[in-house]
């Protein structure tokens, strides 16, 4: 690059970091207000009035169906029915009702700190005011053709800790002060590991309508207030604006190392089935499946037909949702970007290429405090190139394999020094990420390059 490239590439770069300045930890939303002729009922609340002290929890239904053993595929369709009767009470409510759900229903229930407002320097477009969803990945229409869908679609997700789930925010956050706005995590000391018997729960929105996705006919209404998107991310010269989103998919995610006793995790999925039976759009939630470990002993690459024994999928799930299974087949929802298209592969073009599966992208979950480079990616991605073009790892590699091992949460991917793991929780990984763009405004360091590198992977990683 030339001097003055560099010299214009420095000026942006100022320009950028200024604009990082003040991020405000305790921010509700991103700010964006609808008026009371755009929406006049109540707004999202939040809950970060962490517990102070650890209960285990006893007697919870999941636990009869294992019996004091491990998860196996047998069971884990109960055992996913089990996890959805244990929300069901307060969780049907935030599916089917949203004004009663903002009015009074979160108790119990708790929000992320370093999540509220839009961070730059992170490409975090913070939550918004109407019911707390973050944006999620954009996909083309092509990828559900056969299902009808006539419009690229996004999703729009919420993510709430029960009252087990949160004490660990409450370790991670508890040095944090309202008044002041000082809030530097506490994650030397293994802070970052969930207690057992966390529950953890990520229900998400798709932007079409029934009419442009049939599959959501009869689907459960969420309104937030969103700007308007194309197929490479969020319009910003938009003006936001109301609209209806309809609730797509529903993970329930269980600290639990006697089913997991690999990972310690048990992912499950529960995805919209208009022809299910029930009355109500959270009757006709049924399991897609669940995951509790990558199988890192079976190569799919080399042996695709072999069965799997950590991931369990629901014969009976709407075939929509199948679509976007992971690397052989292991579990991967409908709005998570397990697969890739047109990919690089040994210097081949790969048209469609299953990468990635709940618990490999979890897994990368990991922070350097105040580091200036990007620990582990979500996928086993060489490179991206400068024109976009994902550069993969040649799968059922020992470099591939790296992303489909069993490893406790305490434990990192990546070999270099200082990393932390964090336990499977890529939010939080998100909200140290959005408190480190602070850090580096307050303390001058120079971390932009970090945070380049970081918005480009994540433009990527939010598209198919």
């Amino acid at each position: 690059m030339t001097k003055k490239g560099i010299s214009i590439l420095t000026s942006v770069l100022l320009v950028n970091v200024m604009f990082a300045k003040d991020i405000n930890p305790f921010a509700v939303n991103n700010g964006n207000i609808p008026t009371k002729s755009e929406y006049s009922k109540e707004l999202f609340k939040f809950n970060y009035n962490y517990p102070s002290e650890y209960k285990k929890p006893v007697n919870r239904p999941w636990f009869k169906v294992t019996n004091n053993k491990p998860l196996t595929k047998k069971n884990a369709y109960d055992y996913i029915m089990a996890l959805k009767q244990y929300v069901a009470p307060s969780m049907k409510t935030f599916v089917i009702n949203q004004s009663q759900w903002n009015k009074n229903s979160q108790k119990g229930w708790y929000s992320m700190l370093w999540a509220g407002e839009s961070v730059p320097l992170t490409s975090w477009e913070g939550r918004e005011a109407i019911y707390g969803t973050y944006t999620g990945q954009i996909q083309e229409a092509s990828v559900y053709k056969d299902f009808g869908l006539t419009v690229p679609v996004r999703n729009y997700a919420a993510i709430y800790y029960d009252e087990v789930a949160a004490h660990t925010l409450y370790k991670i956050f508890k040095d944090c002060n309202q008044k002041t706005k000082e809030c530097i995590p506490n994650i030397n000391n293994n802070e970052a590991q969930f207690e057992e018997g966390s529950v953890i729960i990520k229900a998400a929105s798709a932007s079409a309508t029934p009419e442009q996705w049939p599959v959501l006919k009869g689907a459960a209404i969420w309104k937030i207030y969103r700007k308007p998107f194309d197929i490479n991310g969020t319009i910003k010269s938009k003006e936001p604006r109301v609209i209806n989103t309809r609730v797509t998919i529903f993970d329930i995610i269980v600290k639990d190392s006697i089913a997991a006793p690999k990972t310690g995790w048990v992912f499950t999925t529960l995805v919209y089935d208009k022809d299910a039976k029930g009355e109500t759009a959270w009757e006709k939630m049924v399991p897609l499946g669940a995951i509790w470990g990558n199988d890192p002993a079976i190569n799919s690459a080399k042996y695709p037909f072999k069965e799997l024994n950590q991931t369990y999928i629901n014969p009976n799930a709407p075939a929509y949702a199948k679509v976007t299974l992971g690397y052989g087949k292991r579990l991967s929802g409908p709005f998570d970007i397990a697969v890739k298209y047109d990919v690089n592969v040994d210097d081949k073009i790969v048209k469609k290429l299953r990468s990635s599966s709940c618990l490999s992208c979890h897994g990368t979950s990991s922070y350097v405090p105040y580091d200036s480079d990007m620990i582990t990616f979500f996928y086993p991605v060489k490179k991206i190139t400068e024109d976009g073009i994902w550069n993969m790892y040649i799968p059922g590699s020992k470099e591939w394999n790296q992303w489909f091992q069993n490893r406790w949460g305490d434990i990192p991917q990546s070999k270099e020094k200082n990393v932390i793991a964090l336990d499977y929780s890529t939010f939080l990984e998100q909200a140290l990420m959005n408190f480190a763009a602070d850090y580096s405004h307050d303390n001058n360091l120079n971390n932009e390059e970090y945070f380049k590198k970081w918005r480009k992977y994540k433009r990527e990683a939010l598209r198919h």
